[in-house]
């Protein structure tokens, strides 16, 4: 049995809608003295907080009632997205010019970052004033009334100068930071790998990100990289920082560094291209007015494209960091290990010799003649497993750090997990983390 969808009336909503558009509306007294001030500095990050808060409160409000569906809603409702949008864009990239170091050596071009950084943010400025006089149109015609402007809610503690207080808590014996911190290295370096589609996208702005998005680009791939960049560093910050490794390899700081720098890049450019695909690519009987508000070069070309290129120059600044770093970590060897008996490397054994190398965390290679394969990787050790047939070898070379060739050895030795019938046999304790 369903139960009947009860419809409110447009006038209505008007009085549902108005406790939750008023503190909105109010901020346009804030933009009013802004329009046609194209380097106005009025939008500081207190105002910005202020649209983030009501511009969510107002957009879920509307959605809730089904706004977007609505011929006489949905313009009003899709303002105050891209007030909403706009706003946390603006307020990211400001919160990250007033925290970047000019003294910074994560970035060789500061000079040109800071100007880059200012013109995106000029951008906005501009798509949030003219957002908020069309809001304010808007209003007017749905019978919306626009509160007296009120103080804004501060954001932020206002401090003289920069003060810390004393450290006094004792760093913990971790005997296991090493480690750590190598496996956090090399994620890093495979985090840079990830991102080449960006280094494609860049080098292809001859065409236009217009081009490029969504095949190549687009807003769920920016998300995942930067769900990837976070955990990185969550998993740095709650191991890492301020433990005496840092004072030993400076590096490390200056990949932090470079790591903040990107997580903002990201997280703006991923605001960006939400709002393409979902409020200009897709077909509503508004978009054409929403792209008079938002210029699509100007977003695409200019603000989405400074973030990209820039996220790409700190993710080579960060592996440059961390391959500085990687050398004095590490414990290389070379040992000799025997060819699997009778079937050689076939699926079991490279499962087993791949899933040893991704638990340490380092790189380890396998030497076949003169040609190397990643040890990490199951299928260029199957393909390995080819030339070692061919060449009728009984032993082949692993090289990389000490503590995944132990347990390669200590694998070679139980014949990689396999009896010469090819059946499953079982392992030491040792190597219980491949059960």
């Amino acid at each position: 049995m369903t139960t009947e969808q009860k419809i409110v009336s447009e006038k209505e909503f008007t009085n549902i809608l108005e406790p939750f558009a008023g503190p909105l509306l109010s901020l346009t007294h804030h933009v009013d003295v802004t329009a046609g001030r194209k380097n106005s500095k009025r939008l500081h990050m207190s105002f910005l907080a202020n649209v983030i808060k009501y511009a969510s409160d107002a957009e879920h409000l509307l959605d809730r009632y089904r706004a977007r569906y609505n011929l006489n809603w949905i313009y009003f409702r899709e303002l105050t997205a891209s007030a909403k949008n706009f706003g946390k864009a603006s307020f990211l990239l400001e919160e990250l010019k007033k925290n970047f170091n000019r003294e910074s050596v994560i970035i060789e071009e500061k000079e040109d970052f800071i100007r880059k950084s200012e013109s995106a943010g000029l951008f906005l400025n501009e798509v949030i004033v003219a957002i908020f006089l069309e809001l304010q149109e808007e209003a007017r015609r749905l019978g919306l009334s626009t509160p007296e402007e009120k103080p804004l809610s501060t954001y932020g503690l206002k401090l003289e100068e920069e003060v810390i207080l004393p450290h006094t808590i004792e760093e913990s014996a971790d005997s296991e930071i090493a480690l750590t911190t190598q496996k956090i290295l090399h994620r890093c370096v495979a985090y840079e790998e990830d991102a080449r589609f960006l280094e494609r996208v860049i080098q292809s702005k001859a065409h236009g990100l217009v081009s490029q998005i969504p095949r190549h680009i687009n807003e769920g791939k920016l998300r995942r990289l930067g769900t990837r960049l976070h955990n990185l560093v969550s998993w740095y910050d709650s191991y890492v920082v301020n433990h005496s490794i840092e004072r030993e390899f400076p590096e490390l700081k200056k990949m932090r560094e470079s790591f903040s720098v990107q997580l903002s890049l990201s997280k703006i450019g991923t605001i960006l291209a939400h709002y393409f695909e979902r409020h200009l690519m897709l077909p509503s009987p508004v978009v054409h007015r929403l792209k008079d508000l938002v210029p699509v070069a100007g977003l695409l070309e200019d603000a989405l494209f400074f973030t990209l290129d820039y996220q790409v120059k700190c993710f080579h600044s960060a592996r440059q960091f961390a391959e500085a770093v990687l050398p004095s970590i590490l414990e290389e060897v070379a040992y000799d290990l025997p060819v699997p008996r009778t079937l050689g490397f076939h699926a079991r054994p490279s499962t087993l010799v791949a899933k040893v190398v991704q638990h340490h965390g380092a790189a380890v290679k396998m030497m076949v003649d003169d040609q190397a394969f990643d040890a990490g990787s199951i299928l260029e050790l199957l393909s390995a497993g080819g030339y070692v047939v061919t060449k009728r070898l009984d032993h082949v070379r692993f090289s990389g750090d000490k503590r995944s060739l132990d347990d390669l050895k200590i694998l070679a030795e139980h014949n990689y997990g396999e009896t010469e019938n090819g059946k499953d046999a079982p392992l030491p304790e040792a190597l219980s983390y491949l059960r």
